[in-house]
Order: C-alpha cells, then structure tokens, then sequence
C-alpha cells in the first residue's frame, strides 16, 4: 500500500536522463490525501463523512467551529478497562480524555446564571461513567459513548469533540500517548444512542 502510495506521488515528476526512474526535485512536498472513515462507522454518520469528504473541502464542518463558543475541559483521568487485550480487561490502565462541548455562551455570559450554560460537572460526570464504565474494545467506542451521551443528554450542545488518549501504551518505543479524536454533530444523532 505504501509503495503504490509512493508511486502514485512521484508519476508526475520528469524521468531522469539515461535511466527512465523519476528524478525528485531538490525538495519534495508530499500531500496526503483527506481522511476517510472506515465501514464501521455507523451510518448515521454517513452524512458527516460525506459533508468532510466533499468538494468543497476535506475539514469544512471542523473549520466551521473555528472561533465558536465551547466549553473546555482538559486532562480528565480515570482508570479504565478497555482494550482488546486480556490483560487491559483485568487489569485496566489510566486514560486521559479532553472535551470541547460548541454551545451558545453569550446569554450565560450576560446573566452569569449556571442556568443558562452546562456544568462542566456535569460533562465531566458522563466521562467519568463511560471511562470506568463497562469495558470497551476500542477507544473509538469510548469516546463515540462520550459524545453521543454529552449531545444526548444537553440539547444546547451543537457539536462536541472527544480526544480519549492511553499514555501507557504497549508499543516498542517512546511515546507520549495514542489515541483517537472524533467530532460529532447534533445534527448527525438522529436516532442514536450512547
């Protein structure tokens, strides 16, 4: 796959004299192409895929909460079971999730009233019970629980972004974490549940 990738990225590059290989240029800018979601998404999110994937652009509906309101909420941690492997299931393992909830905050701002806004312990208590809830295989999984619990259960909330990181990770190696991140839209939930 890598090499048909590689191929595909240099066919356009003038042929070398005397040997027929492509010659790269002095610098060489390799462009990726857009994301794509795998056949396990559920259908539901066909139309995200569709709207990220379209001419207009690949990223379109994240660049439109560019400069929104959101609540934030970073570095929550909590132990966990998930993974796919036995010894994850037992034993368990720290998880760190980060949090973006886009909602209207200018009348909160105005009334500096908790009524008008969501508690951020409230978000916070839904990642909670989904982190050191029934385990998962997938971080996928978890972080598409977090989501469609935080758009179900807070009608305001427009959009939300869920970044669920393991940092003790089984992999030859130095890393800091990996993880997955998903957005998801109210707009994409009909019929969902977390």
């Amino acid at each position: 796959m890598l090499t048909t990738l590689w191929a595909r990225q240099i066919a356009h590059l003038p042929k070398c004299a005397n040997s027929g290989v492509a010659c790269a240029p002095s610098f060489l800018a390799v462009t990726q192409p857009p994301p794509q979601f795998s056949l396990v998404h559920r259908a539901s999110f066909r139309s995200q895929h569709s709207q990220l994937t379209s001419a207009a652009g690949p990223l379109m509906a994240e660049r439109e909460l560019i400069g929104k309101d959101k609540l934030v909420l970073r570095g929550l941690q909590f132990h966990g079971f998930h993974g796919v492997k036995q010894e994850e299931k037992t034993l368990g393992q720290k998880f760190a999730v980060d949090v973006d909830a886009w909602m209207d905050l200018s009348i909160a701002g105005e009334t500096d009233s908790i009524y008008d806004t969501v508690s951020y312990t409230d978000i916070y208590r839904i990642v909670k019970d989904v982190v050191e809830g029934p385990s998962q295989n997938l971080l996928e999984s978890v972080a598409h629980r977090i989501a469609s619990a935080t758009l179900l259960k807070f009608p305001q909330i427009f959009a939300v972004r869920v970044e669920v990181k393991k940092p003790h990770v089984s992999v030859p190696g130095t890393i800091d974490y990996l993880g997955v991140e998903i957005v998801r839209y109210r707009k994409d939930m009909a019929g969902i549940s977390p």
